[in-house]
């Protein structure tokens, strides 16, 4: 008798803690994760996701190749190249990279991963390192994840 006390007595710590930890969790903000297609042959593409400042904001490259010209693919890291080229939307990344924009503050590089607290507030953008849309091609699949 004494041994199932003892272990009903276990068990319901455990479940109590588990509660808290769960209650704790919750009490710490929101978290909303979504994907989206981010076009070789746009600007900036809109994901829809409106940041505020102090926002801690994960991207993270899933999948998909594009090219800012025929005959090649790359990922989010981009294609190495002249990182001072006059062909970039942004000097000293990789031509080619994943790049992101919040409202209409400083582009910033955000490659196969970005994971900061943001200063500023505004929709996102992303979009590829390339100033010439015309002869570029494909798509990466990008998951965003915005803690509040």
């Amino acid at each position: 008798m004494r041994r199932r006390t003892h272990t009903s007595l276990v068990c319901a710590c455990a479940v109590l803690l588990s509660l808290a930890c769960t209650v704790r969790f919750d009490l710490r903000g929101a978290r909303t994760t979504t994907m989206v297609e981010v076009d070789a042959d746009q600007g900036w593409n809109d994901t829809g996701i409106d940041i505020r400042e102090g926002d801690l904001l994960t991207i993270d490259y899933l999948a998909g190749t594009w090219s800012p010209w025929p005959g090649d693919s790359y990922d989010a890291i981009g294609s190495g190249g002249d990182p001072t080229c006059r062909c970039n939307v942004l000097n000293g990344v990789s031509h080619a990279a994943l790049l992101g924009r919040i409202g209409e503050n400083e582009i910033f590089f955000v490659g196969d991963q970005f994971h900061h607290r943001v200063g500023e507030s505004g929709r996102l953008y992303l979009g590829i390192n390339d100033a010439d849309l015309g002869d570029n091609s494909g798509s990466l699949q990008i998951d965003i994840t915005l803690h509040r």
